[in-house]
């Protein structure tokens, strides 16, 4: 004997409501991973609940970035625009900057010396005869 049809519209009790949509999510979410392994696709699934809470799923064959890139050459739609891409630029300038800054504390704290020239060399004991005469003042 099979269910009957359900009328589609919005659940008014909100604890019937939470309890169908982690159901239902639940379901969608292993309907996802059955089809990735059964027909060898690459999947990704997204779903906030009203909280805000969001629950994924992505393919193991694959990423995030892959599927939103795959998804835009696909459709022509256009989800990046140039104010994501100079912050994007500017988080990869910023991280340079911070890993350029943790090599001249590891030069100031006499690590990693060797690979410095002569000039170099001058400079970071300048710096630090400086930072000394600083102190003693």
């Amino acid at each position: 004997m099979g269910r009957g049809k359900i009328e589609i519209k919005r659940i008014e009790n909100s604890s019937n409501r939470q309890v169908t949509y982690s159901k239902r999510r639940n379901g969608i979410i292993k309907k996802a991973k059955e089809i990735t392994v059964l027909c060898d696709t690459k999947v990704s699934l997204v779903v906030f609940g009203s909280s805000g809470k969001m629950h994924e799923f992505c393919s193991p064959s694959t990423t995030l970035i892959e599927m939103l890139d795959n998804y835009q050459r696909s459709t022509g739609k256009k989800l990046w625009d140039a104010k994501h891409e100079n912050l994007n630029n500017e988080i990869d300038q910023i991280k340079k900057e911070n890993d350029n800054m943790q090599i001249k504390l590891r030069h100031l704290k006499g690590q990693d010396i060797t690979s410095l020239n002569h000039k170099e060399l001058m400079v970071l004991e300048e710096a630090l005869e400086n930072g000394l005469v600083n102190i003693r003042d």
